[in-house]
């Protein structure tokens, strides 16, 4: 049923009609005064008997075409709306007297389009057996009212949409009677819905405030209120569901005509995302700076046309200038000036030919600091082209190489200088030994000669001496020859070429053939690989380290000897402090005789060095000596591993490529 507002218009306009409803030109009249459609409806004969003449100017009818109306009374109706209509029609039949029904349709005017209109029907009369005969209808326009509505859920969306896009929630709070009101942002910002909430306490906002934020922010209300100027300020909040968000808050008091302050108003925006996005920013940017005092280098950005020039800090430390927003002229001029006069124009050409073909440059060049100091650095330089393909900046860095360049030098020169000493040595070592061997010749010589001619007049003391004489001679010998063999090691002109090491392992056991078949020893060799070597100095390696491995047997033992190699990984390169982009092999040589503390694994590469004695195990105490020369010869190591008494590890580690 309808309010007391509709009943009585309706009402009285049902006794006007009742008193002249046989008079159809009296009710023309009476009903066109209305600004609104009114009309009789038929109920038995389900059409309409009568309409007022406001039908065409509130629809656009004229009058001839509501002939045919009066029989379809739907044809009136929007289409969509026509079964509405007539449910709502069935409710008529059943309204008591003095009752009225009311309902919203759209009707369709004569342009096709529609109008909204409120509809309020009573009964107008009723048959003998009490039944409706006739409805009266009273329809309202009320298109405007309801797109004023449509308009305000529009502009509502719109409202909720920007806040959704920009995570922004609109506030105002009346700081007399307390009362909050909240935007839908303010809702999803804090993780509620307006059914849930449509009272909001006071200190709700509050209470979600960060607990180190919520006393700054309650000062910053109060001061606001108390000056009526604005107050802004970032803190943090801890939602309905727990997640921590970064609020930047605006807040501004709303004054009465009066002047005073009657509400305070604000917008409240997440920045959660720009916040973690400015700290990272910050922990980029204080990682760079760390990266470039530790490597010493610096970032420049040059701009080709006005010559403008960004320096990150690196290089102001590197200039050592000061930095200082507010410094002019820090240019592509002013960097020229602190390069040194003979350099500069090898820097200018390098970058004038980097941005004439679009490429890149590298240039080594000595500078001048701002307190005098002299630095050579490495500048490297990429250049950036439009969308015409037309030079516009020059990005790079520029590296600090000064003490680069004084180890590197200071290093070149001890190796200039321990290259000639060990040149030096080593034509002392030849021409020794090589000088040596005449006299030698000769004792040995003169000493036969005194046998053969004397020895019976020695008698057997006079010829021991003479034999032993001849045995140190013969001792002395093979020492030179050594000597002089270590020395060729180095001094040696042969090219390296690739190598079978199985082949080389082959011909070093067929040199070793009398002590392998007099000791009964067993040698196996696996796959060995192809490398890059010297065939006749690995013969040699090999030859020492396998005459090794016969020579320091276990009395009445049998020796035992296994030759394999493994290809070195990632991390046993780095290990042994090896070039990670290269393929290296190692070779391992491993015997079951008498071994060796590990304590002197690199005493036994020492010339001259030896771990027994020589009427024990005869030697010269040079013969691993020159496998660890032949080794670092092939850019490679050797090394061993002993346990004495149980075997020894000899192992050798070779560059597939020189």
């Amino acid at each position: 049923m309808d309010s007391e507002n509709d009943i009585f218009p309706i009402q009285k306009l049902r006794d006007l009609l009742a008193t002249g409803e046989s008079n159809e030109s009296l009710v023309q009249q009476i009903t066109d005064l209305f600004p609104v459609i009114i009309y009789v409806y038929d109920a038995e004969k389900k059409k309409m008997r009568f309409i007022n003449r406001r039908v065409s100017e509130l629809l656009g009818y004229a009058w001839e075409d509501l002939g045919d109306m009066h029989n379809d009374f739907s044809s009136l109706i929007l289409e969509e709306d026509r079964e509405l209509v007539r449910s709502e029609l069935e409710k008529y039949l059943s309204l008591g007297d003095d009752n009225t029904h009311t309902y919203n349709c759209r009707y369709a005017n004569k342009a096709g389009d529609c109008r909204y209109f409120k509809t309020v029907g009573t009964i107008l009369s009723r048959n003998k057996s009490g039944g409706a005969s006739s409805l009266l209808f009273i329809a309202q326009d009320i298109t405007n009212n309801v797109q004023s509505e449509l308009d305000k859920v529009a502009a509502r969306k719109i409202i909720d949409n920007t806040e959704s896009m920009l995570k922004i929630g609109l506030w105002n709070w009346d700081p007399v009677s307390e009362r909050t009101e909240w935007s839908e942002g303010m809702y999803v910002l804090l993780g509620y819905t307006r059914e849930e909430l449509p009272e909001i306490s006071p200190d709700l906002f509050y209470r979600h405030v960060n607990e180190g934020d919520r006393n700054k922010l309650h000062l910053k209300v109060k001061e606001a209120l108390s000056t009526g100027n604005e107050y802004r300020m970032d803190f943090s909040i801890q939602t309905r569901d727990g997640r921590k968000l970064y609020i930047n808050a605006m807040g501004r008091p709303v004054r009465d005509a009066s002047g005073n302050i009657v509400k305070l108003t604000g917008i409240d925006m997440d920045i959660s995302e720009n916040y973690y996005q400015v700290l990272e920013y910050k922990a980029n940017k204080e990682l760079q700076k760390q990266t470039e005092r530790m490597l010493n280098y610096g970032i420049f950005v040059w701009d080709v046309k006005d010559r403008s020039a960004n320096l990150s800090d690196g290089l102001y430390e590197i200039f050592e200038v000061e930095r200082d927003a507010d410094k002019p002229g820090v240019n592509y001029d002013w960097y020229l000036q602190h390069v040194v006069e003979e350099d500069r124009e090898k820097l200018e050409s390098a970058v004038a030919s980097a941005i004439t073909n679009n490429g890149e440059f590298e240039v080594e060049y000595d500078i001048i600091t701002e307190r005098g100091n002299h630095k050579t650095v490495n500048s490297k330089g990429n250049v950036l082209v439009d969308d015409n393909n037309t030079p516009i900046r020059v990005v790079g860095n520029i590296r600090d190489v000064t003490r680069v360049k004084q180890v590197e030098n200071e290093l070149k020169r001890h190796v200039r200088e321990l290259n000639r000493s060990n040149k030096e040595l080593e034509e002392f070592a030849y021409a020794a030994s090589h000088d040596l061997q005449e006299p030698l010749r000769k004792i040995t010589t003169f000493g036969s000669r005194l046998m053969n001619k004397y020895g019976d007049k020695l008698g057997d003391e006079g010829r021991m001496y003479i034999e032993r004489m001849e045995t140190a001679s013969e001792s002395m010998r093979n020492l030179i020859e050594n000597l002089l063999e270590l020395s060729r090691v180095t001094r040696t002109a042969q090219q390296f070429e690739s190598t079978n090491l199985n082949e080389v392992v082959d011909e070093a056991m067929s040199d070793l053939e009398l002590p392998i078949d007099e000791s009964g020893a067993t040698i196996s060799v696996d796959q060995l690989p192809q490398i890059e070597g010297i065939p006749s100095q690995l013969r040699q390696m090999f030859n020492n380290l396998l005459g090794n491995a016969l020579k320091f047997r276990k009395p009445q033992v049998r020796p035992l000897i296994q030759v394999k190699a493994t290809k070195l990984n990632r991390k046993e390169k780095e290990k042994h402090l090896l070039s990670t982009d290269r393929n290296y092999y190692q070779v391992d040589i491993a015997d079951n005789g008498i071994g060796f503390d590990q304590e002197y694994d690199q005493r036994i590469f020492q010339i001259f060095q030896r771990l027994h004695g020589k009427s024990e195990y005869p030697g010269s105490g040079i013969g691993l000596a020159i496998c660890k020369r032949i080794a670092e010869r092939h850019s490679g190591q050797i090394f061993a591993r002993g346990i004495d008494g149980d075997g020894a590890v000899f192992s050798v580690i070779l560059p597939d490529k020189q």
